[in-house]
């Protein structure tokens, strides 16, 4: 059995991976959903890492590295030091030397102008919730989804999503990515925040083998038993 160590996305708390837990648990494995520091504004990419190195268990022979969207860069950095790690990356940005994650996302770092300039250029994506710090906003993601469900996709948002330090998000990586000894990327076919494309082309400049689920960009919500199947295969 494996002890999967979630690293979650930026603005997640522990409870948005709250669906895979115990599915996980009923198939015998172990969950450690690692809690980031995401909403201090200062925290560093360093910082982040610095929570994972405090969660992982002493034995790793077993842990399986899990990284979702803005995961990708911190799952990267400990994938670094522990390359016998299996990874798998969830829909996630993977690192590129010399480029932020909202370089990744956006093209280039909008908040170069200023917090309130770069906000406002990110299209109501989001918004501040204070010095250094931005928030999700909700209400752009409720009325992306299906009518039938918008109710559920807020009660989910409004429970685990929370501000956000802006730092990290612009904060550029430095070296090359990880060559763990296996690396695994769950492609999102239906994302509409990480184009599908995207993530082929992120999980092709490392080598990482690749399997699809259709959904958007939150597959532990959207389809968990399924996004648990392949964790465990790829824990094999």
């Amino acid at each position: 059995m494996s002890t999967f160590v979630i690293v979650p996305g930026a603005w997640d708390t522990p409870a948005t991976m709250e669906p895979l837990i115990e599915p996980l648990e009923s198939a015998g494995h172990a969950v450690i959903v690692v809690d980031l520091p995401c909403e201090d504004a200062d925290a560093t990419l360093e910082e982040y890492a610095d929570a994972v190195r405090a969660a992982l268990p002493d034995d790793l022979a077993d842990v399986v590295l899990v990284g979702y969207s803005f995961g990708g860069f911190t799952a990267s950095r400990i994938a670094v030091e522990h390359p016998d790690v299996p990874v798998v990356y969830v829909a996630a940005w993977i690192p590129r030397d010399g480029a932020s994650v909202i370089e990744l996302f956006a093209g280039g770092d909008p908040f170069e102008a200023g917090e309130e300039a770069g906000i406002a250029a990110l299209d109501g994506l989001i918004l501040s919730a204070g010095p250094g710090v931005c928030a999700l906003n909700i209400d752009r993601y409720v009325a992306a989804a299906d009518p039938s469900e918008r109710d559920s996709v807020r009660t989910y948002l409004e429970r685990t999503q929370r501000p956000q330090g802006i730092a990290a998000l612009r904060q550029k990586w430095r070296g090359d990515p990880p060559t763990s000894r296996r690396r695994t990327y769950v492609l999102t076919t239906a994302d509409t925040l990480v184009p599908p494309e995207a993530q082929r082309a992120m999980a092709a400049s490392m080598g990482a083998d690749v399997v699809e689920i259709d959904t958007d960009h939150g597959p532990f919500r959207e389809q968990p038993e399924r996004l648990v199947e392949l964790l465990v295969a790829a824990a094999r």
